[in-house]
This record gives C-alpha cells, sequence and structure tokens, in this order.
C-alpha cells in the first residue's frame, strides 16, 4: 500500500468539547509573535547582518539568527550508515521516526501497522505490532516518542500511548482522553511526571471556492484519562477548496502555502509557522524555554513557478485526470509570495535543525544546524524533496519518496 496523494476529502470531523486555560504557554505565544514581528530585541548597529545573537531572559534563551541567507556556515560531512532499500525492507507509508538512546532506529511503518526496530548499522532489524487492538498492537501508529528507556508509539485510531523498550519489548500503554480518537492527534513531547504536549493535524474546513488556512489547538495532558486543556490556537495547513460535479467539494495544498511546523524530542516540543521564521521551544508542562528567529525566504513567486507546480499538481493525479480538477488546478489560487522556512526538527538539549525555503525546481535544501547553546554548528545541503524525520547530535534519519511512490529512509552520521 505505497503512499498516494489524496485531494478528496469528505465532509465527516468529530468535534469535541476542550477546555481553554491560561499557562505559560500561551504567554509564550503572545511573546513568539511580538519576537516575529521583531518587537522584543533589536539588533546592535554594528552587528554583522550575518552574526547570530543568542542571550538569556528569565531562563528563556533567544536566538536572533538575522538574515539566513548571509549566514557563512562551514559545511558539515554526512555519511551513509544505511538505508532501507539497501537492505531490502519494503516500506508502506512512513508516520515518523525516532533515535534511540542506544543507537537504534525506530520506524514507524504506518501502512502496515508495525513498527521496525533498527540497530546502530542496519545489521538486525525487529518488527513490532502487527494490526489489532491488543497490547503492543496497533491500528494506526502515527508518532514516535523517545523516552530514557526505548520510546513511545501513538496510535491515532485507538487513542493510545504504547511504551516499548529500544529493543521492543512492550512495556505498557495508556489510554488518552475518549476524544481524542475522532481526532488526528499529534503528540509532541511527555515528560516523566506525564504531561504531554499535542496538536491537533488537521481540523477540516470546508468553504466555498478559495483559500483558507486551517488551525490547531495547542493540547496539555495532565492525565491521560482526562480532556486536555487547550492552552492557545495556532494557524495551521493551508487549504485551497473548489467544487466539483454532483455537490461536493475538493481541495489540495495551495502552491507555496503556509503550514505549521511542530514536533518534539522527549520532553521538549518545537512549535512554528512557516510564515514567518520563528521558533519556540515549550517543555512538556507548557514553559516556553526557547525562542529562535530570523528572517527568509520571501521570495516574489515567478509565472513559471506557478506553471510548473500546476504541472506537477496534475501529473501526482496519472494520466486520467478528471476535466474538473484540471480546472480547478489551473484557477486555484496561489501565495504571491515564498514560505520564510520550509521545516523545523528538534533534536536533544534543544538543537535545533532548520529546513531554509528553496526556489521552486532546486535540487538541494540548506538545512542550519543550531546546536543546543543557540549557536550554529554549520549547515547541510540535502536533496529538497526529501524529509528530514529524526536528529540527534551527530546522526539524522532521511526519507525520500520516487515517483512510484516507493519510500526509502536513509540513516546518516555527521560531523
Amino acid at each position: 500500500m505505497p503512499r498516494t496523494a489524496v485531494d478528496i476529502t469528505d465532509v465527516s470531523t468529530g468535534t469535541g468539547t476542550m477546555r481553554a486555560s491560561g499557562s505559560l504557554l500561551a504567554a509564550g505565544l503572545v511573546c513568539c509573535a511580538a519576537v516575529a514581528c521583531g518587537g522584543v530585541h533589536s539588533e546592535p548597529e554594528d552587528q554583522p547582518r550575518n552574526a547570530v545573537l543568542v542571550s538569556d531572559s528569565a531562563g528563556v534563551t533567544n536566538v536572533d539568527l538575522g538574515a539566513v541567507e548571509q549566514l557563512a556556515l562551514p559545511g558539515l560531512t554526512p555519511t551513509l550508515v544505511f538505508s532501507t532499500r539497501d537492505l531490502g525492507i519494503e516500506l508502506y507509508w512512513v508516520g515518523d521516526a525516532v533515535l534511540l538512546g542506544n543507537g537504534g532506529l525506530a520506524l514507524a511503518n504506518t501502512g502496515s501497522s508495525e513498527v521496525l526496530i533498527f540497530s546502530g548499522d542496519g545489521s538486525t532489524t525487529a518488527r513490532i505490532g502487527g494490526q489489532g487492538e491488543g497490547p503492543g498492537e496497533f491500528s494506526s501508529v502515527t508518532t514516535l516518542l523517545g523516552t530514557d528507556e526505548g520510546f513511545l508509539a501513538y496510535d491515532a485510531r485507538l487513542a493510545r500511548l504504547s511504551e516499548f523498550s529500544a529493543s521492543g519489548e512492550f512495556l505498557t500503554s495508556s489510554p488518552l482522553s475518549p476524544q481524542s480518537a475522532i481526532v488526528s492527534l499529534k503528540p509532541l513531547a511527555r515528560d516523566r511526571g506525564g504531561n504531554m504536549l499535542a496538536i491537533l493535524g488537521e481540523q477540516r474546513f470546508f468553504l466555498p471556492e478559495g483559500m483558507k488556512r486551517d488551525t490547531t489547538p495547542i493540547l496539555s495532558f495532565t492525565d491521560s484519562g482526562t480532556e486536555p486543556d487547550t492552552l492557545g490556537m495556532l494557524p495551521a495547513q493551508e487549504w485551497a477548496y473548489g467544487g466539483m460535479p454532483g455537490g461536493g467539494m475538493t481541495r489540495t495544498e495551495p502552491a507555496f502555502g503556509r503550514n505549521i511546523a511542530a514536533g518534539g524530542f522527549r520532553d521538549r516540543a518545537l512549535i512554528g509557522d512557516n510564515d514567518v521564521l520563528s521558533l519556540s521551544v515549550y517543555a512538556a508542562d507548557g514553559r516556553l524555554t526557547r525562542l529562535i528567529r530570523g528572517s527568509g525566504g520571501g521570495w516574489t513567486v515567478t509565472d513559471e513557478e506557478i506553471e510548473a507546480w500546476r504541472a506537477a499538481r496534475l501529473a501526482r493525479r496519472g494520466p486520467d485526470v478528471p476535466d474538473y480538477y484540471v480546472e480547478f488546478v489551473r484557477n486555484a489560487p496561489w501565495r504571491e509570495t515564498h514560505p520564510a522556512f520550509h521545516s523545523a526538527v528538534l533534536g536533544p538539549d534543544e538543537m535545533v535543525w532548520v529546513g531554509l525555503a528553496t526556489r521552486a525546481g532546486g535540487e538541494t535544501r540548506r538545512w542550519l544546524v543550531l546546536g543546543p547553546d543557540g549557536h550554529p554548528r554549520g549547515r547541510l545541503d540535502l536533496p529538497a524533496d526529501a524529509s528530514v524525520l529524526a536528529v540527534d547530535a551527530d546522526r539524522f534519519v532521511l526519507l525520500r519518496t520516487n515517483a512510484l511512490d516507493e519510500e526509502e529512509v536513509r540513516l546518516y552520521r555527521y560531523r
């Protein structure tokens, strides 16, 4: 069951009542918005634009990257450790990955309802889970989070967190509140006290033709058996909507649309909005611990880039594209500027990888590697169509999908 693009969505969705609460995280969202607008820190007039400024304010690390395209950074060297393709492992819709403390790798093979466990060199593997609702089984495993003992696996359909050792031994499971099963929940961070931050993957707005950004609440679980608190609302995925024959609705990601960047590493969560280069790191209990800001992207989209996007979108539907969909793509709205950045990934000790914006058709994407102290360690130029799934101090996991929707995961070391 290879991954395929889904552009037609149904109208059904689940909703539930979530308590709203004030918190340090909610205050941090306001602070983050102010930083993104340049309203908190000012750069000294004699400071070169390609210098990174790091400061501390009330326990929050503030990182000012300036103009990221002007940063002169040393190139880091990646070395391939292993590839799932070289190992002969067939993947079906990779959902997530986590680098384990014992040097191994856990990979959510979501389409097969399993988690694959690799040793540090890829020489041995284990498959855990399988379709089912019993202990250690999955219906749809979508998110992995590292722990001191191994990792947590979140099952979106069963609304359940299962804990495994680094070798894949099932340890325990805990159901989340019942309403979590009817929404697309994404856990971001959980600490030893049971505090957990999460967001919703999509809310599904259905509108007349046009473009709209989805929203997502930031949810705080203090007890897995109770309803979460809503700590704030953020703009999420941007969609373009259009009608179809019979009164249905179609949607697709608009060209150069905006989205939320959200991920985690153990008890820390990374949240940002690629409309501006502003990222925030939170502890699982909602405390703001780091702010990262800068400027990037924002270039005007050219006519050639729009035409290339339309051609690629139609090619994804195959040779027999319905006329209504051709018309929809040809008239779909688009953003007139590129996003400020592409994506971001959190690593240990609050190190952050930032994938910069790149021109349409570019073969590589530049990634900034920010160390735990906030200063850049260097840069990596990786394939533009690849996704970085997980990082740590000297390793990263890369996902690539070819024209046949065949997936390959690669583990690299870098220095």
